[in-house]
């Protein structure tokens, strides 16, 4: 259900969020209010709403905890995309002091690598995985890095920079399959819960129009928040998730560079 939601348009995806968080609330509002309701009397119905305002401060403070949570790790991920980046731009940097001439088709090489990030990459980021087109020109681009043979000490100072920068590159890969792979946080079904238990709460209160209005806010933007939530868990996936725009950057930088 969450793949789908997020492999739709974003718009679309947070409509049928609120719309189904508000059938749900409003189901499980009737469920109570026809098993309960009918019989609260006005004494009985003090201590639900202190129970509605202490389970509804909760929820509140729960979905403010996952938001911020999955904002910070959204930020860590960009972070980690701008220094594969730079790693990239290092490496490229790195082989033209190396032997400008020797190693051209090495930085062709690695030009085609960050172009293939974008194109093939990131679409496969989408379904948690990594492109295999991008990961054969990671091992060539590999395996032609370390048959570089240094023959003076600059170049061999040179080398050691260019296998530490090759490292830098495949760990922070690896990171972004790694988040792609993240679930949402565990304690999201624990707001669900608190939701489902605040809806239940409005159970004590005959359905009057402004109160079904009221009743129907809140679950709308429950859902809306919950499908952010879930968006900026799934940071390849959706409106709101990372874009290659650093690589893009890097790709016509490098093109410039080399024409």
């Amino acid at each position: 259900m969450i793949d789908f939601l997020l492999s739709l348009p974003t718009f679309s995806g947070i409509l049928i969020s609120m719309v189904l968080a508000t059938a749900v609330g409003l189901m499980v509002y009737g469920i109570f209010y026809g098993l309960i309701g009918r019989h609260w009397t006005d004494a009985s119905k003090g201590p639900t709403e202190g129970l509605f305002s202490v389970v509804g401060i909760l929820v509140g403070l729960m979905l403010s905890l996952a938001f911020t949570d999955v904002v910070s790790e959204m930020r860590t991920i960009e972070k980690a995309v701008q220094r594969e980046g730079s790693a990239i731009a290092d490496l490229f940097n790195g082989l033209r002091q190396f032997d400008d001439e020797g190693t051209q088709e090495i930085r062709f090489e690695l030009i085609k690598y960050v172009q293939a990030i974008i194109e093939d990459d990131w679409v496969a980021l989408a379904g948690d995985q990594l492109g295999q087109k991008t990961g054969i020109l990671r091992k060539r681009i590999s395996r032609s890095i370390v048959e570089l043979y240094p023959h003076t000490e600059v170049q061999k100072e040179l080398w050691s920079r260019l296998l530490s920068d090759l490292d830098a590159v495949s760990n922070y890969r690896l990171i972004r399959l790694d988040n792609a792979l993240a679930k949402p946080p565990a304690y999201v079904y624990t707001v669900f819960f608190g939701f489902l238990v605040t809806m239940a709460c409005f159970g004590a209160f005959r359905p009057k129009v402004p109160l079904v209005a009221l009743a129907s806010l809140y679950p709308a933007f429950f859902g809306l928040v919950l499908y952010l939530i879930l968006a900026l868990s799934d940071p390849f996936q959706g409106g709101f998730g990372v874009s290659p725009t650093t690589f893009e950057h890097l790709a016509e930088t490098l093109l410039s560079e080399s024409g």
